[in-house]
């Protein structure tokens, strides 16, 4: 049956474009030639950043724009975790054990006491990389989708086993998640593997915005370096709108409350407020 699915997404053409969301503004808030967006504050009020390398994160403050380091760890800013009430993150420290294989040490950190926590030593799964316990959480290993829950991460893989999986996201709502197949497109299933819908095919590191809508990088290369890519919407239904221009290469897209950031080619961090 899985084989269906993946067979009726490389079918299915993509739908004209719609009107999904209604972009109010745009802002840049950084420019620098080695920044990304690591995650966005549930709320809206915080970027957490990193570089290209995934290594680092910093907190930016958007009403001030005030910048302050948490750590500069490696790996930090890989599928770094904020909890609902913005004050705790969880994010991994890359290291190597005394074997020479990366391990991560899984950091807990409190944002309001500034203080770090240690919750799980040289870990080779993802077991604790859990912002909060309410809610299942998504992870890649070894090109496999993870789901932990109750403490225990299981895979999931939904499409199958044979199939490379990124980018997993969890909605709101905690009812589904959305993933990526390498060179077959986003998908969305339920968080127990049923109802799997094909979203779209250039719909990189995809994200939800809300409960019907996911953001996404519609990005286009030459078989070395990135070409042009915008930042989009797609519903479930996978119809399609454009949100950026393209003056700039727009990719890594996060999400909050009525805003989407994103980072450029170049470096340079934008804030869209969106309706």
């Amino acid at each position: 049956m899985k084989k269906v699915y993946l067979f009726l997404a490389l079918a299915i053409p993509m739908m004209a474009s719609a009107q999904l969301l209604e972009v109010a503004s745009t802002e840049r808030v950084a420019a620098n030639a080695d920044a990304k967006v690591a995650a966005f504050s549930p709320n809206g009020d915080y970027l957490l950043l990193t570089n290209t390398s995934n290594q680092g994160l910093q907190r930016m403050d958007l009403a001030t724009q005030k910048v302050t380091k948490i750590t500069s760890a490696d790996g930090a800013g890989y599928n770094v975790k904020i909890a609902q009430d913005g004050n705790q993150i969880v994010y991994r420290e890359v290291t190597l054990d005394a074997t020479k294989s990366r391990v991560s040490n899984i950091i807990r950190h409190d944002l309001a006491a500034n203080k770090a926590q240690v919750v799980a030593k040289q870990q080779a799964d993802l077991s604790a990389m859990v912002a909060d316990a309410s809610r299942p959480s998504f992870s890649i290993k070894d090109q496999q989708l993870m789901m932990t829950k109750n403490g225990k991460t299981i895979t999931f893989s939904p499409n199958g086993e044979q199939y490379s999986y990124h980018w997993a996201s969890l909605s709101p709502n905690g009812k589904k998640v959305s993933y990526y197949i390498s060179a077959v497109g986003c998908f969305v299933c339920n968080i127990d593997g049923s109802n799997i819908q094909f979203i779209g095919h250039n719909c990189y590191a995809p994200v939800w915005y809300n409960d019907e809508i996911i953001i996404a990088s519609d990005t286009k290369d030459d078989g070395h370096v990135i070409t042009e890519s915008a930042i989009v919407a797609y519903d479930l239904e996978g119809n399609k709108q454009v949100l950026t221009k393209a003056d700039h290469i727009a990719v890594f897209p996060q999400t909050a409350a009525g805003k989407i950031a994103y980072s450029t080619s170049e470096g340079e961090i934008y804030v869209m407020n969106v309706k």
